[in-house]
């Protein structure tokens, strides 16, 4: 092998050990966040809906992230190229974590204002 394969391959393998990486740390911060809302849930009596509206949104995030590293694992194992819509898990599960951090932070925000 040339120098230029094996800096190809190593481009190859690094790109799946970085996304590996990436939904590893955010599967972790979806789990870490649903802990803080679970934590924070008593001062939101009012507002179940929204509660657990974002509750889901968070379990989604991290739903998908954990599919996405697991998904990386199973075509790693298979010797397969990976899949196109990892893409699509890329993209996705950190504006679900987003949107369920924000109207968590409604909630706790209209919880501490001025009733």
């Amino acid at each position: 092998m040339t120098d230029e394969d094996e800096r190809m391959v190593l481009d190859a393998e690094g790109g799946e050990t970085l996304l590996y990486d990436y939904f590893k740390h955010l599967t972790q911060l979806s789990l870490f966040s649903l802990g803080g809302v679970l934590a924070l849930a008593g001062s939101a009596r009012g507002a179940r809906g929204l509660l657990i509206a974002a509750l889901v949104v968070i379990g989604s995030s991290a739903l998908i992230s954990f599919s996405g590293a697991g998904e990386i694992v199973r075509t790693r194992f298979q010797g397969k190229p990976i899949a196109k819509y990892l893409d699509f898990y890329r993209i996705s599960a950190p504006i679900l974590l987003s949107l369920g951090l924000g109207i968590f932070l409604f909630l706790f925000i209209k919880t501490l204002g001025p009733a």
